[in-house]
């Protein structure tokens, strides 16, 4: 196998594919890229750890075609130390399992591994799929997957609930401390309506397909594919593929109040940065805020003993009366950063109350967190 490609090219599509290498290597071909020629003028790159999959093509010239498999994390490190702008050479000696890659006066001979033992990565979107518009998924995927659960990827806590079908795309995660959801309309002809689709989806991959794809995708469509517990998403420069959750996600609906009596509208700037600044102090194990609203002011307040204490006020519009809740403050945080409008609308029941964060103008999105008890 023999080809050249643009050092830009390479780079950004190893950066790329070396999301789904595996990081605790049980086998070493999970550690490598495949590296394979499509055309004469094209090169296709992969990666897996069995479970979630990353594939994108890059112009090259193609002197001889093949298959090969470079350590992903060798390889970024190489293209990573030569200069910008140059042309890199390939030439593979399958025999004695050798890449000679050079690069102006840089020459590195790098070991192989046989194309042949790489995992096969399905298609599964060459018949059946659908599509959604590429900005409302992104959106979505941004709003709900930072409240998945961390700390067990395995459990449907771990994942995101997927629903796509003739109302809309709803997305949906909770680790059982918070909950954020998002429903988005379909534009016309960007489903095939027909298809009524749920699913689970591992955060983890969700959020590798963001930090691929957010402006990969801005005005062009997401082709969604789900077959055998898998579920992939195409777009114009990436095929990325996951596999599912099983489970029964728990019904997340139901936890939403249908009504609160406590409104209050903040600038969601002026928040988050009070927050902030008051946070210095939290506790680093709890990292409770207490808040109290009162007369179109909130005050903001915490306290780490031996340490010391901070507060901080800002205006709200609240004519309600006096509330004092108190929340781990991170959570509050990722909520608001995420809430595309200028302006928050916080909404509860009282200081124990399930508590919704949205914007004032935009009802496709909530994010509820759940207050903490404090003496």
């Amino acid at each position: 196998m023999k080809f050249a490609v643009q050092r830009e090219d390479i780079h950004q599509a190893v950066a790329a594919v070396q999301r789904a290498t595996a990081t605790r290597v049980i086998q070493p071909i999970l550690s490598n890229i495949l590296i394979e020629s499509t055309s004469a003028d094209t090169l296709k790159l992969s990666a897996t750890d069995l479970d979630f999959a990353i594939e994108t093509t890059i112009p090259a010239k193609v002197v001889e075609e093949g298959r090969i498999t470079l350590s992903a994390k060798k390889l970024a490190e190489i293209i990573s130390k030569l200069a910008g702008g140059r042309e890199i050479e390939f030439e593979i000696e399958e025999a004695v399992q050798t890449a000679r890659i050079k690069c102006g006066t840089a020459l590195f001979d790098m070991r192989t591994l046989p194309a042949d033992e790489f995992p096969q990565i399905k298609q599964i979107d060459a018949s059946d799929y659908l599509e959604v518009d590429g900005k409302a998924f992104i959106r979505a995927i941004n709003q709900t997957a930072f409240a998945a659960a961390s700390y067990d990827a395995n459990n449907v806590l771990g994942g995101v609930f997927f629903q796509l079908n003739e109302n809309g795309l709803e997305m949906a995660a909770t680790d059982g401390s918070r909950l954020a959801r998002r429903i988005e309309a379909v534009s016309e002809g960007g489903v095939a309506v027909q298809l009524n689709v749920s699913a689970i989806i591992p955060a983890k991959a969700l959020q590798e397909f963001l930090k691929l794809c957010a402006s990969d995708v801005s005005e062009q469509p997401v082709r969604l594919a789900i077959q055998e517990g898998q579920i992939s998403f195409r777009t114009p420069r990436f095929y990325v593929l996951s596999r599912l959750l099983d489970g029964q996600y728990p019904k997340y609906n139901q936890l939403i109040p249908a009504e609160n009596k406590i409104v209050a509208f903040a600038n969601k700037k002026m928040f988050i940065d009070s927050l902030e600044r008051t946070a210095v102090m939290a506790n680093e194990r709890t990292n409770i805020v207490k808040l109290s609203l009162d007369n179109n002011n909130m005050s903001l307040a915490a306290q780490t003993p031996d340490v010391g204490d901070s507060k901080d006020t800002m205006d709200v519009v609240y004519d309600g009366d006096t509330l004092n809740i108190a929340f781990n403050y991170k959570y509050v945080i990722d909520a608001l950063k995420v809430i595309e409008s200028e302006d928050i609308r916080m909404e509860t029941n009282g200081p124990l109350s399930p508590t919704i964060f949205k914007g004032k103008e935009d009802n496709g999105y909530l994010c509820l967190v759940m207050p903490v008890q404090v003496k």
